[in-house]
């Protein structure tokens, strides 16, 4: 009886690893059904990105939270090493480096429609490449008329302007960082601190183009995208390109390392890197994006007629902080 009892003990033994390996992982193959994004692109553009996710997904809800870069990744930061975040939306390529390590590689579906250089270059990337968000002035013509508005970046220290000038803080707002980089970049610490003295900043870079077009101001700087869509509603608002240029950058998009819904997370950026997503950023705010199978949108002017520079986003981002501290002390 013993024999039979031990060698029916050693069968199932023997079975069981061939019973584990034929049995499903439920766990595995279950179909996510959360998602959290966190984002800085626009809401209405978040919303469609979101919604038509969804309709390829429609078991996974998807909780949208949306501030400015420098909220976010403060957020991030705070929360380590358990982040509530599975997606980091529409932020500065230059804010993903200077954070690596709070993201996660992943190689997109879609990862060869990307060329290189509009995404992080390792073998899992760390991000992909989201638009094209060129700084130009916004300038209301009914208080700065053709000839009274600045041309250059050099324009906006002259005295001229005080008080007409709004910026984003930039150390809440990707964009506002990118403006006061290539500023320094351009002309130094001495002339930047003289802008600090003649601008308004203020903490929501939305906030710029909107009160340009109502009138509060007489220009400021913000993403081209962002004039169009003023323009397109009728305000007295026109383009001016920096005569000496602008960076050609970009915003990406990302896992975020430790996120709660990994696999949700994979999902999404295999959405958000597809041609269906990409013509959802063109169209929503005629955002320039990354990839060279869309044309640029209608409104907005050819890059040939755009004086562009080269942006250095490693240096940018190794400059962050102290570049933001130095003009967090001049500001005060």
């Amino acid at each position: 009886m013993k024999r039979l009892l031990l060698l029916g003990l050693v069968v199932v033994l023997a079975c069981a690893p061939l019973m584990a390996q034929g049995a499903p992982d439920t766990a595995a193959q279950a179909e996510p059904t959360a998602l959290t994004v966190w984002s800085a692109a626009a809401e209405d553009e978040a919303d469609a990105l979101i919604k038509a996710f969804n309709t390829q997904h429609p078991g996974i809800k998807v909780d949208l939270i949306r501030a400015g870069s420098g909220e976010l990744i403060t957020r991030l930061n705070a929360e380590q090493p358990r982040p509530q975040g599975d997606i980091l939306l529409g932020i500065a390529k230059e804010t993903y480096d200077a954070h690596y390590d709070l993201f996660r590689g992943y190689k997109s579906a879609n990862h060869d429609t990307l060329s290189a250089d509009v995404r992080d270059t390792a073998a899992l990337p760390r991000y992909y490449g989201y638009s094209m968000p060129l700084q130009a002035f916004i300038v209301n013509t009914n208080i700065l008329p053709e000839g009274k508005y600045p041309t250059k970046w050099i324009d906006l220290v002259d005295p001229k302007y005080k008080g007409e000038i709004i910026l984003a803080n930039p150390a809440l707002s990707g964009s506002a960082y990118a403006q006061i980089y290539m500023f320094y970049k351009l002309y130094g610490d001495d002339v930047l601190k003289q802008l600090v003295k003649n601008a308004v900043f203020v903490a929501s870079s939305t906030a710029v183009p909107e009160s340009v077009a109502r009138g509060e101001y007489g220009v400021g700087v913000t993403g081209e995208a962002n004039i169009a869509k003023y323009i397109s509603e009728g305000y007295p608002v026109i383009y001016v390109y920096p005569e000496e240029g602008t960076g050609a950058r970009f915003d990406a998009s990302g896992i975020i390392a430790n996120g709660p819904n990994p696999k949700a997370a994979e999902l999404f950026m295999d959405f958000v890197t597809s041609r269906e997503a990409y013509e959802i950023i063109l169209n929503t705010r005629q955002r320039r994006v990354v990839v060279d199978y869309l044309p640029g949108p209608g409104p907005l002017p050819s890059l040939e007629d755009i004086k562009l520079f080269e942006y250095d986003a490693e240096e940018a981002a190794a400059m962050r902080d102290d570049l933001s501290s130095r003009f967090s002390d001049w500001i005060q």
